[in-house]
């Protein structure tokens, strides 16, 4: 981009901001400002701090200052009113330098919330301590079922772009493994993406190799949370991400969270919480949900297999 010429001075050849950053930073904070986000994403980029944490993180702290929970003495004397874009980029940098309330929000929301008490954790909108995307988990389905926050929970990276539930993760991350962007990789089938890799590369890489490449990728993911001793079958995701907000509709409209049973039925890898991967493999994948042993595994055994 050009060098910021208004209120904000951002500098030549920064970024444009990417669709979640604009929405974290934008709708997300009723903020309508779009040279401010580009400053924030700016600044987002050069102090290593996530715009997708870091726009949530900001709106979490609005909607406490709206809830008097956070006061102008808290905040430094920002007036964090929903859509104050001077108040956004202050904020920001604030973060970004650890200084003030910006060093109690630097570390997401989860935490902010315990630092600050007084009933923030019910605005805390996260799912194991990660900030979820720029996305209405309400709207999505899979495996035949309503997906809603269920998708967030079995995710290795709760609400990102590396989706892990539902047959159809393998395939998106053999789209991740080409470095390509899932828009190219969702114009075409796998067939493409294979005939892609091949012609590129020069290999001869056979379908089973190349599903095969994004099934490991799903499990070491998998594999690292239990290493770690994260189970995601642990995670609750926050209200926000499943209810619907509209009180008459909620029991009608708003998709339920999806059992434990049917969930792992139907999760793309394991049952219970440390399963191996299944030998079955689908007959017309990847539409097919896959049905896995219901064999329950040690964590250090799920590992070794893994591995």
């Amino acid at each position: 981009m050009k060098a910021g010429e208004g209120e904000y001075k951002y500098a030549a050849g920064c970024h444009r901001p990417e669709y979640e950053t604009a929405a974290a930073f934008g709708s997300n904070c009723l903020n309508n400002d779009t040279e401010s986000i580009s400053m924030v994403n700016d600044i987002c980029n050069r102090g290593g701090l996530d715009t997708i944490s870091g726009g949530s993180v900001i709106a979490f702290a609005m909607e406490l200052y709206e809830k008097g929970i956070l006061t102008q003495q808290d905040t430094g004397g920002i007036d964090l009113k929903w859509g104050n874009h001077q108040a956004i980029v202050t904020l920001t940098e604030k973060i970004v330098k650890r200084e003030g309330l910006g060093d109690i929000l630097a570390d997401g929301v989860k935490k902010a919330a315990e630092k600050i008490g007084k009933g923030a954790e019910k605005y805390a909108v996260h799912v194991g301590g990660q900030e979820p995307g720029m996305h209405d988990p309400r709207l999505p389905r899979g495996n035949g079922y309503p997906m809603s926050a269920a998708r967030y929970q079995m995710d290795a990276t709760p609400g990102r772009h590396m989706l892990s539930f539902g047959s159809f993760v393998i395939f998106r991350h053999c789209v991740n493994l080409t470095g390509m962007c899932f828009q190219g990789g969702w114009s075409g089938s796998k067939e493409r993406l294979l005939g892609f890799l091949n012609a590129v590369t020069g290999w001869e890489m056979t379908m089973d190799q190349m599903l095969l490449a994004g099934e490991r990728t799903a499990n070491i993911r998998h594999a690292f949370n239990l290493r770690e001793g994260i189970c995601e079958l642990n995670w609750t995701p926050h209200r926000g991400l499943w209810a619907n907000r509209r009180r008459k509709q909620a029991r009608s409209k708003a998709p339920p969270l999806i059992s434990r049973r049917r969930f792992t039925g139907a999760s793309v890898l394991w049952t219970g919480i440390a399963s191996p991967p299944s030998p079955v493999k689908p007959s017309s994948w990847p539409s097919a949900a896959w049905m896995m042993s219901p064999k329950i595994c040690g964590r250090k055994n799920m590992i070794k297999y893994i591995v």
